[in-house]
């Protein structure tokens, strides 16, 4: 009787230690999925030769669609492969720029006098995402973001940028620039 109590308390002491070193890695693996950095950037660059011609006036020429067409579900199991979009909950611009790097006939962006970014896809109507104004640098333009949010603009991987611009000066030329939009996304459970 001694013999088969003590084997019942020995087996029963292995059962739950094996079950409690189990549950400690199941605790273990759900803090680390819980301690995920949720928001993080997407930068980008995307190089781009447009035909520029801008004329001073009151109203605003648009430039045909730049496509972005961002993989996001990509991005986000490049960061945290565990995820996916199914756990975007927020994407909004944080920075937008466009630098220019060549120009055909020596003209500068100073031409844009002030500037608006849309986002667009094929599902959604474009949303303002970026403005600027009063623009005087010939190399750089910085806008400042909206607080726009872009969730659904992202649910989609063909998505895309509209400029329009204001011009400052009778202005024919083609540039190339950079066109550099940071996202800021964040993802949880």
């Amino acid at each position: 009787m001694k013999k088969l109590i003590s084997t019942a308390l020995l087996v029963g002491g292995f059962a739950f230690s094996a079950v409690t070193l189990t549950s400690c890695d199941r605790i273990e693996e759900a803090v680390e999925d819980v301690a995920i950095p949720v928001p993080f950037d997407i930068p980008l660059s995307i190089e781009q030769k447009i035909p520029f011609a801008s004329v001073k006036t009151d109203s605003y020429l648009a430039y045909p669609a730049i496509d972005l067409d961002i993989d996001l579900n990509a991005k986000i199991k490049e960061e945290y492969p565990k995820l996916s979009i199914n756990n975007l909950k927020s994407a909004k611009l944080s920075s937008f720029n466009i630098e220019l790097k060549e120009s055909l006939l020596g003209g500068d962006l100073s031409a844009v006098q002030n500037a608006r970014v849309y986002i667009k896809t094929p599902d959604l109507e474009k949303i303002l995402v970026a403005t600027v104004e009063n623009n005087t640098s010939g190399d750089k333009i910085v806008f400042t973001p909206t607080d726009a949010e872009l969730l659904p603009y992202f649910q989609s991987t063909k998505n895309s940028l509209i400029l329009e611009i204001q011009g400052r000066k009778l202005t024919l030329d083609e540039f190339t620039i950079n066109i550099n939009p940071s996202f800021k996304i964040s993802v949880g459970f």
